[in-house]
């Protein structure tokens, strides 16, 4: 073996230093980078020549071979998985705390204490049917009920299509990270065909997958060709290597499956049927969905039934007694013509509105004194009148709030258990894939040494033919 061997053994150890410190600085680069997994750089011998005269094999340095992305698919797989579960609670979480908030009567008088007031002004007038100092006080007792009413039905209702906001706008990043994994396949498969390893390409397309699947329940798997192919759960293919499917949203009427009226329905080309509201589960848009459709619309019904109820039992009563200028058949809220929205619309009567003397006390004509309608409405309170006749207006208010309550401290516990398994999986893969800058540093203060000796290398074979040379003069 001659010595311009040895020096071209020398150069191969600097070569591969060079790769080496490279790849180290690239991970210290990217310590902060989300998605990024540390690269290592696999050498190799070169292939040995025969020394002159011997069976010896003589090395002739090192080659790299290729640098490798340090990553555990199954690591990968189980935290976007995990993610999307987290992203789905993270976001219930969100509106049922603001349906909790509106029901909330820490902060002052609530519903229920609107509706208990609003019976005992009608226990008060059966004390004194005569007084119109108490039938005002019936009356201003009545309209903050009605107004809680109004006010507890906007404000869920609010709730509700704030809802159609954030879906149009998940909906959207889910399309620009649907497009962007479209593209990554077609990056990786170019850079793949001319035989590159592309490792960053990799991370940016696992981190698009991972935000991809926060969104709705997604499954992923690699062709023969090297993309990730992406499929809807109930749907279908989502992105097949270089195309993708993407939604769109628009307003339409309700539906049997719990979608409000006007509220947004999700479409896409890939689905045969076109719209793939009630198709689409868990994640983000799943969570809004399922809370939009079902949880608040299951309040609001709930809570029309209430105002309905109330309505139905107080005017059935009140138009059969007397007011104190003898009219009868006097309704005492406006009647409502059907269940649907009566929280919204439901309001004193005219009559009512405009004289306190048209609320009926009496059950007869011209008897003063004749308090027995009063009562009546005043007992109604204790009447199970709702859920088939097994709970009061007060416990069917409290069921609607305690059932929202329920829920939140259901949600927030299941979201506390995940998240501590996101944190697990986390530190699982930064001890797989993370950057260590410690171990980086201590690396390129190796390869540094490695440099100089292959340089050192270098030069000795040099001094050594220099010193051929001579010996020739």
């Amino acid at each position: 073996m001659g010595l311009p061997n040895v020096m071209n053994t020398g150069r191969t150890g600097m070569v591969a230093a060079k790769v080496n410190i490279a790849t180290s600085g690239h991970n210290i680069a990217n310590t902060n980078t989300e998605g990024y997994s540390r690269q290592r750089v696999q050498q190799e011998a070169e292939k040995p020549n025969a020394g002159a005269g011997s069976r010896a094999q003589i090395g002739t340095g090192t080659k790299v071979s290729r640098v490798d992305r340090i990553n555990d698919e199954y690591i990968a797989k189980q935290i976007r998985n995990n993610g999307r579960d987290m992203a789905h609670l993270e976001e219930k979480d969100i509106v049922l705390r603001q349906t909790e908030d509106i029901f909330n009567e820490m902060g002052g008088e609530g519903l229920n204490r609107l509706v208990a007031r609003f019976f005992n002004e009608f226990r008060k007038l059966s004390n004194d049917p005569d007084s119109e100092a108490i039938r005002q006080s019936v009356r201003e007792a009545s309209q903050s009920m009605v107004n809680d009413f109004n006010r507890l039905r906007k404000e869920v209702d609010d709730t509700r299509a704030h809802m159609d906001s954030r879906i149009e706008g998940h909906v959207k990043e889910f399309n620009r990270y649907a497009d962007e994994i479209r593209i990554l396949n077609t990056k990786v498969q170019s850079v793949e065909i001319g035989g590159g390893v592309p490792n960053d390409l990799y991370d940016k397309r696992d981190l698009a997958l991972k935000k991809l699947s926060e969104f709705m329940d997604v499954s992923m798997h690699k062709d023969g060709l090297g993309h990730y192919n992406v499929d809807v759960k109930g749907m279908g293919p989502l992105i097949n290597g270089a195309s993708a499917e993407f939604f769109s949203v628009s307003r339409s009427p309700a539906d049997a499956e719990g979608k409000p009226e006007n509220a947004l329905d999700i479409h896409s080309t890939g689905h045969a049927l076109g719209t793939v509201t009630h198709v689409i589960k868990g994640g983000k848009i799943g969570a809004l969905l399922e809370a939009r459709d079902q949880t608040v619309s299951t309040v609001l019904e709930r809570l029309d039934t209430l105002a309905f109820g109330v309505a139905d039992a107080v005017n059935s009563i009140h138009a059969q007694g007397f007011t104190r200028t003898g009219a009868t058949g006097v309704a005492f809220f406006k009647p409502l013509a059907q269940r649907e929205r009566a929280a919204e619309f439901l309001k004193l009567s005219e009559a009512v509105s405009s004289s306190a003397n048209n609320i009926a006390a009496a059950a007869q004509l011209d008897s003063p004194g004749d308090n027995r309608i009063a009562i009546a409405i005043s007992g109604i309170q204790n009447i199970k009148a709702l859920n088939e006749g097994t709970s009061t207006f007060d416990d069917f208010y409290n069921s609607i709030v305690s059932d929202v309550g329920v829920a939140t401290s259901r949600n927030r516990s299941t979201m506390s258990q995940t998240k501590d398994i996101q944190t697990q999986l986390g530190k699982m893969r930064d001890q797989i894939s993370g950057v260590s800058l410690d171990e980086e540093t201590a690396n390129i203060l190796q390869f540094q040494h490695m440099f100089d000796a292959s340089a050192k290398v270098i030069k000795v074979a040099d001094e050594c033919l220099q010193t051929v040379l001579d010996l020739k003069r």
